[in-house]
């Protein structure tokens, strides 16, 4: 079963960016989305700075990370994100949210 697509507000304005300015990037980083909700286990490693601990996906060598978590993680190492999360109550176990998703190249621009 495949888990539920939860985009945070600031990464949706940064998709629809993305999909006005770079159209394959944006199928791209769209496919490996929907790869990380079959299997959010398939990240490349976590977050150091501003989202330390939350995992990375890059999308390509040279193009677009994604930032994100998935619940059921993050209740086995006790509610680890509740404070950043509005819904987490409500929010089900088998949900991935996405928090933000930049190009390789915005990282020392972003602090991360």
């Amino acid at each position: 079963m495949p888990y539920l697509y939860q985009p945070t507000e600031h990464f949706e304005k940064r998709m629809n960016k993305i999909k006005g300015n770079d159209p394959g990037g944006y199928e791209r980083v769209s496919k490996v989305i929907e790869r990380i909700l079959k299997n959010p286990h398939i990240a490349d490693g976590q977050m150091h700075g501003a989202h330390r601990g939350k995992f990375k996906k890059y999308v390509g060598r040279r193009e677009y990370r994604l930032v994100y978590y998935y619940c059921e993680a993050c209740r086995k190492y006790n509610r680890r994100l509740e404070s950043v999360c509005d819904d987490c109550e409500t929010m089900p176990d088998q949900s991935v949210i996405f928090f933000d998703v930049f190009h390789k190249n915005e990282k020392e621009k972003l602090n991360y």
